[in-house]
C-alpha cells in the first residue's frame, strides 16, 4: 500500500497505483492513465480477495472521494498506516534510525466525525467525487456522528434553499447533543432569513453562522463545548474546552483524547519544565501540559482560537499558562522570554520547515512534533537531525478511520 491510499503492483518494472485495492488482492486491472514513472489502474474484477478485505458500509463508497479504505478491515488500516509512515520516513530522507512505531487504533471506525464540510451545487449536497469536482449528493455519511446525519437530513428537507449556498460546515458537540451550522453563501442577504428559520425550526441547532465576503453574522449561540479526561500521576483530571465557529478542533474527539495523552506522555513533564506550545489553537495541548509544568506559553495566529484558549484556561482554573496572539515564525524570531525546556509543535500540513532552525536556536532539551502529513514530517525530522536532535519515539494515532490520513507524534531529544 502506498501513501494516498492506493494499492501498488508492478508490470514490466513500472509501478501501477490501484485505488480501492488492498495488499493480498488478486485481480484484473485496467490501465487508465500512463505517466513516465507510473501508471494508474482500475480494479475491474477480483479473482482472489485479500484476507483483509471487508464489505464497505457506505453506499457512496468508491464514488464519493471522502473515504479510500472502507474495503479494508479496521485494525489492519492502522497497521498499513504504520508501514506507510515507515516507508515515507525512509524514502524522503528522514532520520537514519527509526524507532518502533506504537499504534493507537480507533475503537470507533464509523460514526466518529464531529465536523464535516459539505459542498453545494444547485440542490445537490455532499462531497466531491474522487479526483473530481463533481458533487456526490448524499443523504447520510456513515463515518459522521449521528447528530451530523440528523442535520444533513434537515438540510435535505430544506434543499430548495441550497442554491443560495456554495458550502456548508456542520459542527456538533456530543456532550451538548446539539450542533452549529456555518453557511458560506453565494449571496449574503437572502441567506440571513434561511439561517434564522433553520435555527427557529430545529432545536438540534444551537446556532447558525454566515461567513462571506461581507463579514460574519451569527444567530443563536455558535459556541460548542467538549471535554477531555486525562490520567495525570494516577489521578483523573477532566478539562472542558470551548470552541468558537472560527476555531479549529479535531474531527475525532475520542482519538483526540488519545492524541493529547500521547503528547503528555512524550513530554514527561515533572513540574519544573518551561514549555512552548506552537500552533496552540484552543489550547488542546497547552492546558493539559500546564497541569504538570512550571509554565506553558502557547502561540497561535488565529485570534478566535486565542480567545478560546484564554477562556478555556480560566474556565479550568489553570494559571500556569499564557497564550500569545501572533504568527509562530514572527514570535520565535523575537523571542525574549526564558528559553523553553520543551517545545511542542502541531503545524499545518505544510509542516515546520521555516521554524526548525528557530526552534533549535532556543536549545530545548525535548521537542514533541505532532503531524498529520508524513511527507513534511519526514523532511522536518531530517532538518532537526541536522541541528543535533535525534528521534526517540514515534506513535501513530488512527484519527481518521476509513481514510489513508494519519496523526503522528514524534519525540526528539537534544544531545546530552
Amino acid at each position: 500500500m502506498a501513501f494516498k491510499g492506493y494499492g501498488v503492483s508492478r508490470l514490466d518494472h513500472q509501478v501501477i497505483f490501484i485505488p480501492y485495492s488492498v495488499t493480498g488482492d488478486e485481480a484484473w486491472i485496467e490501465i487508465v492513465e500512463q505517466k513516465r514513472n507510473y501508471s494508474m489502474g482500475n480494479l475491474k474484477k477480483l479473482i482472489v480477495p485479500s484476507p483483509w478485505r471487508v464489505e464497505p458500509e457506505c453506499p457512496y463508497f468508491e464514488t464519493c472521494g471522502g473515504c479510500q479504505w472502507q474495503h479494508i478491515e479496521g485494525m489492519k488500516q492502522a497497521e498499513i498506516k504504520r508501514d506507510i509512515l515507515k516507508e515515507v520516513l525512509h524514502r524522503l530522507g528522514g532520520p537514519k534510525e527509526i524507532p518502533p512505531v506504537s499504534i493507537i487504533p480507533s475503537l470507533r471506525p464509523y460514526d466518529y466525525r464531529v465536523r464535516v464540510q459539505l459542498k453545494v451545487m444547485e440542490e445537490a449536497l455532499g462531497y466531491y467525487q474522487a479526483r473530481s469536482h463533481q458533487i456526490v449528493d448524499i443523504d447520510h455519511c456513515p463515518i459522521s456522528h449521528p447528530l451530523i446525519n440528523q442535520i444533513i437530513s434537515i438540510l435535505r428537507v430544506e434543499r430548495s434553499s441550497l442554491p443560495l449556498l456554495k458550502e456548508v460546515e456542520i459542527r456538533i458537540s456530543p456532550e451538548e447533543a446539539r450542533g452549529v451550522l456555518i453557511l458560506l453563501p453565494l449571496s449574503f442577504q437572502p441567506v440571513k432569513n434561511f439561517a434564522r428559520e433553520l435555527l427557529r425550526d430545529h432545536p438540534i441547532l444551537k446556532g447558525t453562522v454566515i461567513r462571506g465576503n461581507e463579514g460574519i453574522i451569527s444567530f443563536g449561540d455558535s459556541l460548542l463545548t467538549f471535554s477531555v479526561s486525562l490520567d495525570q500521576h494516577e489521578e483523573k483530571r477532566r478539562l472542558k474546552f470551548r470552541v468558537s465557529s472560527g476555531s479549529f478542533f479535531q474531527v475525532n474527539l475520542e482519538q483526540n483524547q488519545a492524541l493529547i495523552q500521547t503528547v503528555v506522555q512524550f513530554a514527561e513533564a515533572n513540574g519544573e519544565e518551561r514549555v512552548l506550545d506552537l500552533y496552540a489553537g484552543i489550547g488542546n495541548f497547552t492546558l493539559p501540559l500546564a497541569l504538570s509544568s512550571r509554565e506553558v506559553v502557547g502561540v497561535e495566529e488565529n485570534k478566535a482560537a486565542v480567545e478560546d484558549a484564554r477562556f478555556n484556561a480560566g474556565e479550568n482554573g489553570i494559571q500556569r499558562c499564557d497564550v500569545i496572539h501572533g504568527r509562530v515564525e514572527d514570535v520565535l524570531k523575537h523571542w525574549t522570554r526564558d528559553k523553553p525546556d520543551l517545545v511542542v509543535l502541531d503545524p499545518p500540513r505544510a509542516g515546520g520547515k521555516k521554524i526548525v532552525r528557530l526552534i533549535a536556536g532556543l536549545k530545548p532539551k525535548k521537542i514533541v512534533y505532532v503531524s498529520c502529513e508524513p511527507t513534511t514530517l519526514s523532511r522536518d525530522l531530517g532538518l532537526f537531525a541536522e541541528n543535533g536532535y535525534s528521534l526517540q519515539r514515534l506513535s501513530l494515532i488512527d484519527m481518521f478511520p476509513q481514510s489513508y490520513h494519519m496523526e503522528v507524534v514524534a519525540l526528539l531529544k537534544a544531545p546530552c
